[in-house]
């Protein structure tokens, strides 16, 4: 307990640290979840380079005073950082940590996602979901709640945790709660007032094309499929990307035949209508509880060649060809270990399981050629168990919850050349690594794990150049930014997560510059 209220007091301490001014080069932001539309979590800025990154120290921190999961990415426009955590959006000065308002959301309907992972901004509009399945319009210049506009009925399981995108006057939101049996669905809304534009089944049913492949029709309808993380957008071609989580129940395959669709895939869509273009699912009739947790990242490699890759929780990177949709490379990133064999009621051991990536996925450097990926390493046991669906409940089907997890757990992040799915370095961490992943054009590649540490590695050997640690949980966001030709660095601390490996700290963030 000491020691946790001195790591407070040294954060409070930090606010007020002096911040040196810069001059000349104009803001530059970091506009949404994973950067940008394409979400290859690339930033162009190289004042922090390999050369002086060592000289990097923290010019101040903000505690967000919700204990709980800090799982948000921090978003940046003109000096001014959004953070979020269940219920509060903040907005800091991005420079010294000062607040300029605060937003607090009250529920209206059962509280079913805790997790809260970020926001969007368009139009002088801040949008953020809520774990009652709400959608809320801020204003981002006061924080006054413009429009609030209920998604789907929380009763039944429904959380809508994502951070959303918005493009065109639309804001794009998914639903989750795949353990406890949600039919997902992906929503188009629009800015202006939050009236509905289109929605997708990411389960289908009925006569929707990939209905078939729910060989008992009734088990679509508790299917599962929610989205939890965030999403990609090209805007070239106006394709949105979502990534589907697993399929409900989580373990008990015999009860839901067939291939699943579109749980464990990335789904494409038309942006403006909500129509289906393609999709890519990794892991057919997922019985491990391996969603596609985190948004793809689209890129050109240095052929010129546009791929988009992929990072699901079974522990392979995936690389796929944006025009074709042809499988370039699948690499493991994480032990993987006895994925084809049965779950029975005795209990079947496999790897990964609370591992693999989580809802950071992948991110690319335009400059070093390379993907870069968090990943977590722990094996599991899971007892099949039976099953009953009741609406707001857990709806897993085994015996031991997501299983008896191994004693020990550590994380990797891997460097892989996309073209040819070579690993170009790999770092193994001491404990889990679930935080962003953010490559700069400086050379460098900014991390964390869950013991507390943030990093900045060498993009091109994986040498750490940097730590700092920062008392809790590095399992969020990472966004760097300039203000007034000023690098910075700001890093989420503290998750309170209900995975147990993450539970360390109280949620802070902090903004590193040289």
């Amino acid at each position: 307990m000491i020691r946790f209220l001195r790591r407070l007091l040294f954060a409070a301490a930090l606010i007020g640290l002096p911040v040196a001014a810069g001059a000349g080069a104009p803001n530059t932001d970091w506009m949404m979840y994973n950067g940008n539309y394409l979400g290859d979590r690339y930033s162009p800025l190289a004042q922090i380079n390999r050369q002086n990154v060592g000289h990097l120290h923290p010019v101040c921190a903000y505690q967000l005073g919700e204990l709980g999961p800090m799982q948000a990415g921090p978003v940046i426009h003109n000096g001014v950082m959004f953070v979020t955590n269940e219920h509060d959006t903040i907005a800091l000065d991005a420079t010294n940590c000062k607040v300029k308002w605060s937003n607090v959301y009250t529920a209206t309907g059962p509280e079913q996602g805790r997790a809260n992972r970020g926001v969007a901004l368009l139009g002088g509009k801040v949008f953020r979901g809520t774990p009652d399945a709400h959608l809320l319009a801020l204003d981002e210049a006061t924080g006054k709640t413009l429009w609030n506009i209920s998604v789907r009925d929380s009763a039944d399981g429904s959380s809508t945790i994502s951070a959303p995108i918005a493009w065109k006057n639309m804001v794009f939101m998914g639903s989750a709660g795949s353990e406890l049996g949600v039919r997902a669905k992906m929503y188009a809304f629009s800015a202006d007032d939050g009236h509905l534009d289109w929605t997708f089944d990411l389960i289908p049913s009925g006569d929707e094309a990939g209905a078939n492949t729910w060989e008992n029709p009734d088990t679509a309808l508790t299917g599962g499929g929610g989205t939890w993380s965030s999403f990609a957008l090209n805007p070239a071609d106006g394709t949105l990307f979502i990534p589907v989580g697993n399929p409900a129940p989580d373990f008990l395959d015999s009860y839901r035949p067939g291939a699943n669709l579109y749980t464990s895939s990335i789904v494409a869509l038309d942006a403006m209508t909500g129509k289906l273009r393609w999709y890519y699912q990794a892991i057919p009739h997922d019985y491990h509880d391996w969603d596609m947790a985190a948004a793809p990242a689209i890129f050109k490699a240095s052929n010129g060649r546009q791929l988009i890759t992929f990072a699901p929780k079974n522990g392979y990177l995936y690389t796929v060809d944006y025009k074709t949709h042809k499988l370039l490379s699948k690499v493991a990133v994480t032990t993987v270990a006895n994925q084809a064999a049965p779950l029975s009621d005795l209990g079947t051991h496999y790897c990964p399981s609370i591992g693999g990536t989580e809802w950071n996925g992948p991110a690319y450097s335009s400059s070093d050629k390379l993907t870069y990926v968090d990943a977590v390493d722990w094996c599991t046991t899971v007892k099949l168990g039976t099953v009953r669906y009741i609406a707001g409940h857990s709806f897993l089907g085994s015996a031991n919850g997501y299983g008896t997890p191994d004693k020990s757990s550590t994380g990797w992040l891997t460097a892989v050349d996309p073209l040819s799915g070579k690993v170009a370095w790999k770092f193994h961490g001491s404990s889990p690594m679930v935080a962003a992943v953010t490559p700069t054009a400086g050379g460098l590649v900014f991390g964390g794990e869950t013991q507390g540490n943030f990093y900045a590695f060498n993009s091109t050997t994986g040498k750490i150049l940097y730590t700092f640690n920062t008392g809790g949980s590095v399992a969020g966001g990472i966004a760097s930014y300039a203000v007034d030709g000023k690098q910075y660095v700001a890093v989420t601390s503290g998750n309170q997560s209900r995975t147990t490996f993450l539970k360390t700290g109280a949620p802070i963030v902090f903004v590193f510059a040289l």
